[in-house]
C-alpha cells in the first residue's frame, strides 16, 4: 500500500484520465437518480407498459402530438401541465414521458415530483429513438 503514493505520482497522466473516465460514467446515472428518474429505452418502456401497466405521456404541444405519436399515449403539454395534471390519475402508476427534442422532459419530473408521482421515466431519445426503433406511430 506505501506505494500508490509513487504509483500516483509516477503516473499522474493516467490517474488523472482514469478520475476523468470515471466521472464521466458515473455522473450521468448519479444525476438521474438525484432527479429521481431514469432514462430508459425503447423495449425497457415497453416492458414497463405491459408489466406494470405504465402510461406514455407526451409532453410535446399538440401540433406535434396530432402529427404522431405513440398509441395510448395522452398528450400533455409542457405549457399545460398544472392544468393536466388530473389526467394522471394514480401517482404511483409507472409514467414514461416522451418528447421531441431538447431539455422539457427534466421540467416536467419536477413538476410531477412535487405533486407525489414517484415511478418516473423518460424514454431516452424521445419519439425519435421510437422511430428508430420501427415501432408503430398513430
Amino acid at each position: 500500500m506505501g506505494n500508490i503514493g509513487e504509483f500516483i505520482v509516477n503516473h499522474w497522466f493516467l490517474v488523472a484520465l482514469f478520475l476523468v473516465l470515471s466521472w464521466l460514467i458515473f455522473s450521468n446515472d448519479f444525476h438521474q437518480k438525484m432527479n429521481g428518474f431514469s432514462q430508459i429505452s425503447t423495449a425497457q418502456a415497453i416492458q414497463i407498459i405491459n408489466k406494470n401497466k405504465g402510461l406514455f405521456v407526451d409532453i410535446r404541444e399538440v401540433v406535434e402530438f396530432n402529427k404522431e405519436h405513440i398509441s395510448d399515449s395522452i398528450n400533455i403539454p409542457v405549457s399545460k401541465l398544472t392544468e393536466n395534471m388530473a389526467k394522471l390519475k394514480n401517482p404511483t402508476d409507472p409514467i414514461i414521458l416522451i418528447y421531441g427534442n431538447g431539455q422539457r422532459a427534466h421540467v416536467v419530473v419536477k413538476q410531477l415530483q412535487k405533486n407525489n408521482f414517484t415511478d418516473i421515466y423518460v424514454l431516452n431519445g424521445g419519439l425519435n429513438a421510437w422511430k428508430d426503433a420501427k415501432l408503430p406511430l398513430f
